[in-house]
């Protein structure tokens, strides 16, 4: 499929079963658009957005059908209206505090040169390690 190999920069590290779901927002990795959405991959308890751009995460999905449509690859993903392109934009994690993982000083963020027809051209990736 077209996210199989950009989804790997996600499913690269060592996890656990639970990981989608716990500790800090981090390996946040833009897949592409897909059915006129763009797409964000990401691991831990919180939400990602766009910085600078006033977007609203479509939410008619649930976890368990997200996983259905682009593969259970251990982590969220988070769908998004299409934008301009070609666009440089940062994506930006937003933990949610929970116990044993306090919301971080510094979010994980990636920045995203994305091409004319909405594909990742380069992605960095900043505080994504801890």
């Amino acid at each position: 499929q077209w996210y199989q190999r950009r989804v790997q920069a996600v499913v690269s590290t060592q996890s656990t079963g639970n990981d989608r779901m716990n500790g800090r927002v981090r390996d946040i990795t833009y897949l592409g658009v897909r059915s006129g959405r763009m797409v964000v991959a990401y691991r831990g308890m919180g939400r990602v957005y766009f910085k600078g751009h006033n977007l609203r995460q479509f939410l008619d999905l649930n976890w368990m059908q997200q996983d259905q449509k682009y593969g259970n690859r251990n982590c969220q993903y988070a769908e998004f209206p299409l934008i301009t392109f070609p666009a440089d934009v940062q994506i930006v994690g937003d933990t949610l505090a929970h116990v044993g993982c306090p919301k971080p000083a510094v979010e994980n963020w990636a920045f995203v040169s994305i091409g004319t027809n909405g594909q990742p051209i380069t992605q960095r990736w900043g505080n994504n390690r801890y």
